[in-house]
């Protein structure tokens, strides 16, 4: 990728931090850090972030503490992203579930990495251990009944990047480019 793209994209987005969306297994948090990298920006991983304030894992605060709980403690680390500049941020598949949470989300650039469902199931087959919401009889089902639920919200996202096999370091590429893209015309 050209440097000055990358160059020209960081004036224009002035420190504005990226949000990043998607559903599960979509590789926001593996896209993150390579796109911090990119911009220079600083990274944090949301989910990461809730684990380490709980000191447990989400599959326990799931299941000790209920979904409810663990959707207000995801808010609230959520709201204390805002106080940092140049921030690119992994957030949880489900944040955009919350109504309250996308006026934080709207301070930034959301970026949706919308990956192909088989892709996505191929990985949560490896994982599925760690995620709550897919703890049932079809993956496949599960995960469908979820994405049509949240569908519509990712759609609201102001750059939604398509994901096919593409590694990590394209993806984060395709997020700059169709960063500066949208802001230049």
């Amino acid at each position: 990728m050209e440097k000055s793209i990358i160059e020209k994209t960081n004036k224009i987005i002035k420190g504005r931090s990226i949000y990043l969306i998607g559903m599960m297994a979509s590789g926001k948090s593996k896209t993150g850090p390579v796109l911090a990298e990119l911009l220079r920006y600083k990274y944090i991983d949301l989910d990461k972030l809730i684990e380490n304030i709980a000191k447990k894992t989400i599959n326990e605060m799931f299941r000790e503490d209920g979904e409810k709980a663990f959707r207000e403690l995801e808010t609230n680390c959520l709201k204390e992203t805002i106080k940092i500049p140049s921030l690119i941020v992994s957030t949880g598949g489900g944040i955009i579930s919350k109504p309250e949470n996308w006026g934080v989300l709207r301070q930034g650039i959301i970026i949706w990495i919308d990956t192909k469902q088989e892709i996505a199931l191929e990985r949560l087959k490896k994982d599925i251990e760690n995620r709550p919401l897919l703890q049932g009889e079809d993956l496949s089902d599960l995960y469908n009944q979820i994405f049509q639920s949240r569908k519509n919200l990712y759609s609201q996202a102001d750059l939604r990047v398509e994901v096919n096999n593409e590694d990590v370091e394209e993806v984060a590429k395709q997020i700059v480019y169709g960063i500066y893209k949208k802001i230049i015309n």
